[in-house]
């Protein structure tokens, strides 16, 4: 079993330029990032975070049930995240966060597949990622 920490410095090497800080949370299932709007278009999805439009081929629609037990469809995306020095697969859905304190939330999914066990007596366990 790996550690990994309530917060962690994250990097997504084919998505935005800087870190982000990420929420561990065992009670989320899936993993949640922001985005400002999304567009599909005819065989893509456009997705703005901030000023940067990105475009994706390949997707999946999901549906999500919130805390209070309310169903909501997303768009999610499979990509690479940095988490320290080493690089993971996430399967991530992407909502609009802007009223969350973090823009990245990393539910259960992950950290099972990935062998993590949350310290939640630590934040950047993993330290600053490397940028690849």
């Amino acid at each position: 079993m790996k550690k990994i920490g309530r917060l962690e410095k994250v990097f997504f090497p084919k998505l935005l330029e800087g870190f982000l800080t990420a929420k561990i949370d065992t009670g989320a299932f899936n993993a949640s990032l922001h985005v400002d709007s999304i567009k599909e278009l005819e065989n893509q999805l456009e997705v703005k975070i901030g000023n940067n439009t990105y475009h994706f081929c390949n997707w999946s629609e999901i549906e999500v049930k919130s805390s209070n037990g309310e169903k909501q469809k997303r768009y999610a995306i499979k990509t690479k995240i940095i988490i320290g020095q080493k690089k993971y697969s996430i399967f991530v859905s992407l909502s609009n966060r802007k009223e969350m304190k973090y823009p990245l939330l990393i539910g259960r999914r992950f950290l099972h597949v990935n062998d993590f066990v949350v310290d939640v007596k630590k934040k950047n366990h993993h330290g600053r990622p490397k940028k690849v």
